[in-house]
This record gives C-alpha cells, sequence and structure tokens, in this order.
C-alpha cells in the first residue's frame, strides 16, 4: 500500500509540473531557428562576390546564435550555388522554397539571377533580400515587387553618382564599356539619357559577355574614339581586370572610372599593375574603414574568411535587415509575416551608411549618400 501511494504521489507531482511547464513561456532552448536561404554564386564569373556574401552571412549567423538568436531564436543556413546562371538560381530558388524551409532568401549574386528567381519566390511568398542594383529587380510593375527587397543603392542611383564624378573633371567625350546582360544594359540606357540631359556624347560603347578574357578589340575601339574618360560597368572582377589589362596593353590612355562592383581584392590581384590609377565608386573601403567597418573587418578575420571587398558588404546589409524584421514578430515566423516586418524596418545595423527605411512602396532602402569615392595606388583603394 505504502509503494503504490508513493506511486500515486509521485505521479500527482509529475502531472502538476507538467501542467505547471504549460503555462511557462517558452524557454530560449524551446524556441525553433528559422532558416535563410543564401541563393549565391560560389562558382562562375560572380564567385569573387558570392564566396564572401556566404562567409559574411555565416560569421555574422555564428555570431548571432552564440549570443543567443533573435528573441531565443538561432537561425539556420540553407545554401544553393546558382554558379552564376540564371537559370540555375531558378533552381535554386524553387529548391529552397519548397523543400529548404526557408522563411528568407539572400541572392541572387547577379540581377540576372534575382530577375530569374523572384518570380518563383513570390510565388511561395518568400522575401527575397537582393544584393544587386539591377534596376528592374525591384519594378513596380512587376508581380514579384511585394517580395524583393534592394541592399544597396539601385543602379540608376550608383550610375548616376559615378557619372557625375566622372565629368566633374571638365570631360565632354565619354566611353563606356560594359557587361552583356541586364546590369550592363542598364548602365548604357542610362549613360544615353544624361547625354541628353548633361549635353555630353557618348563617343564610343563596347560590350562583351561574363565570360570574355580577349578585351584588346573593345579597349582598341574606345582608344580610337578619343574619348576624355571612360566608363567601366562590370561585376565580374576578371571581366573589369581583362578591360584594364586591355586598356594598358592597346595605349588608352583617357582615365577609367568604374562601379564599386570592382571594389574587390580580386581585381586587384588579376589586373596587377594595370589597375593603377582606376577611380572607383564604393559601399566601402577596407583600407579607410570607418570604426564600424573595422569591426566587421574583425569579425571576418577571426572567422578565418579577412574581408575581399564588396560582397560582405551587400550580404551583411540583408542579413541584419532579415534580423531587424524577425525581432519585431511574436511568435512563429513565416514569409509573409517576415515580408511585412521589413516593410516596417527603419533602423539596422549596417557597416555603411545611406539606410532610410523600407516601406511598401519603397523596397530600395538604400540611398546614394552611401557611396564614396577611391582611387587604385600601389594595389590598394586609397580615399580619392
Amino acid at each position: 500500500m505504502l509503494k503504490l501511494a508513493r506511486r500515486v504521489a509521485l505521479a500527482a507531482a509529475a502531472a502538476i509540473l507538467a501542467g505547471a511547464a504549460a503555462l511557462m513561456p517558452a524557454s530560449a532552448a524551446d524556441k525553433k531557428p528559422f532558416k535563410i536561404g543564401l541563393l549565391l554564386s560560389l562558382s562562375g564569373p560572380a564567385a569573387p562576390f558570392g564566396i564572401p556574401e556566404r562567409d559574411a552571412v555565416k560569421a555574422l549567423t555564428d555570431k548571432l546564435n552564440a549570443e543567443g538568436g533573435v528573441n531565443g531564436r538561432k537561425v539556420e543556413l540553407v545554401v544553393y550555388d546558382d554558379a552564376t546562371n540564371p537559370t540555375e538560381a531558378a533552381r535554386g530558388m524553387r529548391q529552397l522554397t519548397q523543400q529548404g524551409g526557408v522563411v528568407a532568401v539572400i541572392g541572387s549574386t547577379i540581377g540576372s539571377g534575382t530577375l530569374a528567381a523572384a518570380p518563383i519566390a513570390a510565388k511561395a511568398s518568400i522575401p527575397v533580400l537582393a544584393p544587386n542594383g539591377t534596376d528592374a529587380v525591384i519594378a513596380r510593375d512587376k508581380d514579384y515587387f511585394p517580395w524583393v527587397f534592394r541592399t544597396l543603392p539601385a543602379d540608376g542611383v550608383i550610375g548616376r553618382n559615378l557619372v557625375e564624378r566622372a565629368l566633374a573633371g571638365g570631360a565632354r567625350k565619354v566611353g563606356l564599356f560594359y557587361q552583356e546582360d541586364a546590369y550592363g544594359k542598364g548602365m548604357h540606357d542610362m549613360l544615353a539619357t544624361m547625354a541628353k540631359e548633361k549635353g555630353f556624347s557618348v563617343v564610343a560603347a563596347v560590350s562583351a559577355p561574363l565570360s570574355a578574357t580577349d578585351l584588346a578589340p573593345q579597349a582598341t575601339r574606345l582608344r580610337n574614339a578619343e574619348p576624355d574618360v571612360v566608363l567601366l560597368q562590370a561585376s565580374a572582377p576578371a571581366l573589369g581586370a581583362a578591360f584594364v589589362r586591355a586598356a594598358t596593353q592597346v595605349g588608352l590612355k583617357a582615365p577609367i572610372w568604374a562601379q564599386g562592383a570592382l571594389g574587390q581584392k580580386s581585381f586587384l590581384d588579376a589586373a596587377g599593375p594595370a589597375a593603377e590609377g582606376v577611380n572607383i565608386t564604393l559601399l566601402a573601403n577596407w583600407g579607410n574603414p570607418t570604426p564600424e567597418l573595422a569591426e566587421f573587418a574583425r569579425i571576418l578575420t577571426e572567422a578565418g574568411t579577412p574581408p575581399q571587398g564588396f560582397g560582405e558588404i551587400l550580404a551583411a546589409n540583408a542579413f541584419y535587415a532579415i534580423v531587424a524584421a524577425a525581432a519585431r514578430i511574436e511568435g512563429d515566423i513565416d514569409g509573409v509575416k517576415l515580408r511585412d516586418a521589413l516593410e516596417a524596418v527603419c533602423e539596422i545595423k549596417a557597416f555603411t551608411p545611406g539606410f532610410s527605411c523600407y516601406t511598401r512602396d519603397n523596397h530600395d532602402g538604400w540611398t546614394g549618400a552611401a557611396m564614396q569615392t577611391a582611387v587604385v595606388r600601389n594595389g590598394r583603394f586609397v580615399k580619392r
């Protein structure tokens, strides 16, 4: 009888404890993690961006999780390599949204990849943080607009900024080299519009695919047009390096101005001495860091992935935007809740200036205030 009474008492105590536990708020250990998809170019021409993007998000995720996550929720990453291929980007987005269990996706590394993947994400009600400036990525007339958020100024903003700085010295004859995709074509079209507005002339515009390596014919055409300045619109460091090497080879003397996509160590390494004197507009300069950027460099270096250039900044902006939105959500996180929360984000822990707010009608966030100018001197980006 005593044994039976003891068993009854223990069972009653266990029931009371279980009931009390059910009434208590869930501990951090009880909260399910949420997943972020990384749809990035880890191979192909844009890998010099995609690999640092992945490494940056991984380092920041490890740090965040070690500090307790977002309101007690840890972050898990699901990674897919789109191989710098829009078709593969679409396939990857389908896999991440249908099988990966993600509530948001950072990607693609290139604009054409995001354009291919965005409709799939929209159909799955998953927000996309796009680390590329291609204007069409957040075109309001597209069905996917409500689901895509940019993590840097738009190409139109960056492009105008570049042209205005390049013309500040009095140049009136402009040459253009651009890559053959949405990123390059956008600059080509914008330059034609600006020429009419500001009264300068585009004396030559030449292009090449991302995979091109011999650009002597294009550089020769530009040299023969005798421009005052040459604009270099290439997002792949290998392509940008091939162009400046060709420019040196054929004796193209006009100053070269490039967008920040070439603000990469891989561009400097591939171009070698031919990069000397190239002017470039940057979102951030690792060679002249702010205190916040220096802290980010420390995080990356301690993770074994020291900063390489532009990609880490864009990926960090995307990651912290997701974190800021997730922190606003009570209960389980899904794509719809996260999208709605993103449209109310006005403050994030960004390593670049210029972020204003995401709203229902504005998915750009970053403004031209983020840009600064540098010039290549002795293999480094130096403040101009």
